[in-house]
């Protein structure tokens, strides 16, 4: 006989780990914590030493006064639910096993020890696993619980998942589950495809999992089931693995920020300290100055907050008190432009749109922006080194103007779609179906991208050449063509009983068309400075690893703007400033999923905000993998392709789905492989919402965290007209 004995799991402790494994022993901890955990023995581990014959004895022998069953069988594996490799799920587990079955339920347990899959997993499992027999809970509902984000890493949120019956379904990766996010004081549905669960039982199960991390020190990763009789039994508890860093979201600022909104939809990765600290503060600064003078509103400092390097944008002009403080000069601006100022609000957006069309041709920014570039690009390597900072201030300024006249005119555009969707919703659906958002495709021929293009605006990273678009691109933009026209023509036909509908659905129509390549004219301008003030940059870093200040002259991006310009003075680095340090944790950062907004959100912008993807025709399913702003038409299934930066252009393989933190301009390559196109930030108004009209593919924008949810080879469904990523 060997060594093998059945335990009580009652009676098992950590202490016990290398005999009766992670899983059991975890099980012991819970019972002698008071946690309601299901009855059982264990075979320790030396069982798989022991002849089947010998096992059969001990299991019915150890487990004879567990009753009649069912019983569920489970693995404990040596290596299983520790802290570095949790094994969950790849074992073996038989449910529902009568007593005169434990044994042979036993031995396919042990069989899958020995299975490639476990092997794979990890190259140094030695294969012992102890067996778990167990009282089965006949579950009404079932999941797991898990006490941190792990998408986020947020320790203060509990996030449960859910199915009817037996949980092996959603361990298995079978069904997808509804979702809840519980935080201290609510609980919220991500989705709920079966609902299995109600809130009330969603904050039960978390609360029942909270107590269990708080009494282990960590977060948890905790099964649990409620039977018919509405009692919550645990059914496995270990350690969280792989999770993200425990940061702080705090703004450290008064106020709201975000990072889907003008700027922030450019800027893909966390900032580096010389783009955040010169360039960008620049651009911004030129862009609130601008504001005053057109629209008499002004912004209170700080224009951004830099949170675990992620950029993130105020907001702070939107709250009741800000909009007090500006009345009279915006009340003054209205009465000497009323029509500039009619641009601010949906209603009466219309009536502004030629005259800032006209200010912004008139304003002559083009020449005066393209003869400043073209002067940099002639002085840029012969300029005495000292004088190229005053260069680059000149063409930030330039680009700062630049962007302004973007977000007065596409601002203009995606407060003309929402009106043109409020009308097809009200007066055309119901007859015509579909989305206004087939009115609007075609309309730009899709080009190449220009030399200047950009992946985010931070210059840090190079421009690279650019891919050609295609040769089917002209063919695409022809059934596109054809496709508007075809859909314009049902919503006039449609009309033509209603004269007065038709002439406010032709001006609609006509008003929002017009601004779609007005739009794109001024995107392919806003970076033409880009490449000239890179290679200042540049310049400024050669002369200073030339005097051994930093090591490679692309350590400049890691300075600040101060730091760079006292270095070029002369001065030397303070010592606690290293560019290396910051690099590497530029790279940590990227790893964050950071949320959508930091600070305090005030009532006013949180109904705003949530109503907004409603308005262009956003219906959230239960059966979302995520959710976002529908941006471009149709459906469309693929395999997920995750790319956070051009270094991973070349892994998009034609047909994929494109999921991506944003698009830029020389990110518009990949639209011809895409079959759809998913983004955590941007609006309709957004570069993957108007090249993915071009292109003729679904996208959807704004989802918040798609990069971190959907995972590269997952096959998922895009919807573009209602905004949901569903499994295929």
């Amino acid at each position: 006989m060997s060594a093998a004995t059945v335990r009580r799991l009652r009676d098992v402790r950590m202490a016990d780990a290398q005999l009766v494994g992670g899983k059991a022993a975890n099980l012991g901890e819970l019972l002698a914590a008071g946690i309601r955990v299901p009855d059982g023995v264990v075979m320790t581990a030396d069982a798989t030493d022991a002849t089947a014959d010998q096992r059969r004895s001990l299991l019915w022998v150890g487990a004879g006064d567990l009753g009649n069953g069912p019983f569920a069988v489970r693995s404990s594996g040596i290596a299983e639910d520790g802290a570095e490799h949790s094994y969950a799920g790849m074992y073996e587990s038989v449910l529902d096993v009568s007593a005169d079955d434990v044994a042979k339920a036993a031995e396919r347990v042990l069989a899958s020890a020995g299975a490639a899959r476990i092997a794979d997993y990890r190259a140094d499992t030695n294969g012992r696993i102890a067996v778990i027999v167990q009282q089965m809970v006949t579950p009404a509902a079932s999941g797991v619980a898990l006490t941190a984000d792990p998408i986020n890493g947020d320790r203060s949120t509990c996030v449960v998942t859910a199915v009817h019956g037996a949980g092996e379904r959603l361990v298995s990766g079978q069904a997808l589950g509804d979702e809840w996010v519980v935080g201290e004081k609510a609980a919220t549905p991500r989705r709920r495809p079966e609902h299995a669960i109600d809130r009330h039982q969603a904050i039960q199960v978390a609360t029942e999992a909270r107590r269990i991390a708080a009494a282990r020190g960590a977060p948890q990763d905790i099964e649990w089931a409620i039977d018919s009789d509405g009692t919550l039994w645990i059914l496995q508890a270990r350690p969280m693995t792989a999770l993200p860093p425990d940061v702080s979201w705090d703004a450290n600022a008064p106020g709201f920020y975000t990072r889907t909104y003008r700027f922030g939809e450019w800027i893909a990765e966390p900032v580096t300290p010389l783009f955040e600290s010169w360039l960008l503060s620049a651009m911004e600064e030129r862009t609130h100055a601008l504001y005053l003078e057109l629209l008499g509103q002004r912004i209170s400092r700080p224009y951004h907050v830099v949170v675990n390097g992620w950029y993130f944008y105020s907001m702070n002009w939107a709250t009741p008190s800000a909009f007090l403080r500006n009345l009279p000069s915006m009340l003054l601006q209205l009465i000497r432009t009323p029509r500039r100022a009619a641009g601010i609000f949906p209603p009466t957006v219309q009536h502004s749109l030629p005259t800032l069309e006209r200010e912004w041709r008139e304003s002559r920014l083009q020449p005066r922006y393209r003869a400043a570039v073209g002067s940099a690009e002639e002085r840029v390597e012969t300029l005495p080194v000292t004088e190229l900072p005053q260069l680059i201030d000149e063409l930030a300024e330039l680009a700062g103007e630049s962007f302004t006249w973007i977000t007065a005119l596409t601002g203009a555009a995606y407060k003309m779609e929402i009106n043109l969707a409020r009308f097809y919703r009200k007066h055309l659906a119901g007859q015509l179906g579909g989305s206004h958002q087939t009115l609007l495709v075609g309309l730009a021929a899709p080009t190449d991208p220009d030399k200047h293009a950009v992946a985010t605006l931070d210059w840090w990273r190079p421009l690279q050449p650019i891919a050609s678009r295609g040769a089917s691109a002209t063919d695409d933009h022809a059934r596109l063509v054809e496709a508007r026209q075809t859909a314009e023509a049902a919503a006039f036909a449609a009309l033509a009983s209603s004269p007065r509908q038709l002439r406010t659905f032709q001006r609609l129509l006509t008003d929002t068309q017009h601004l779609v390549p007005v739009r794109d004219e001024q995107v392919r301008e806003l970076t033409i400075a880009w490449p000239a003030m890179r290679r200042a940059v540049m310049r400024i870093g050669e002369a200073l690893a030339a005097r051994g200040v930093i090591e490679g002259a692309d350590d400049v991006f890691f300075l600040t703007r101060d730091e760079a310009l006292a270095a070029l003075d002369g001065g030397s680095l303070p010592p606690n400033v290293n560019a290396d340090a910051r690099r590497a944790a530029l790279a940590e950062q990227a790893r964050l999923m950071p949320p959508l907004f930091v600070g305090t959100m005030n009532r006013m912008l949180k109904s705003m905000w949530e109503a907004y993807p409603r308005q262009v025709g956003a219906v959230r399913l239960d059966t979302a993998l995520v959710s976002g702003t529908p941006a471009s038409p149709g459906r469309a299934s693929g395999s997920v392709r995750v790319i956070h930066s051009q270094d991973q252009f070349d892994e998009l393989q034609a047909g994929e789905v494109l999921v991506a933190p944003i698009t830029a301009p020389a990110w518009t390559p990949l639209f011809t492989r895409a079959a759809a196109v998913v983004t955590d930030v941007g609006s309709v108004a957004a570069h993957a919402a108007v090249i993915a009209r071009e292109y003729g593919i679904p996208a959807v924008v704004g989802c918040v965290d798609a990069t971190a949810r959907l995972r590269n080879g997952m096959r998922v469904t895009v919807d573009g007209s209602t905004g949901n990523v569903e499994p295929a």
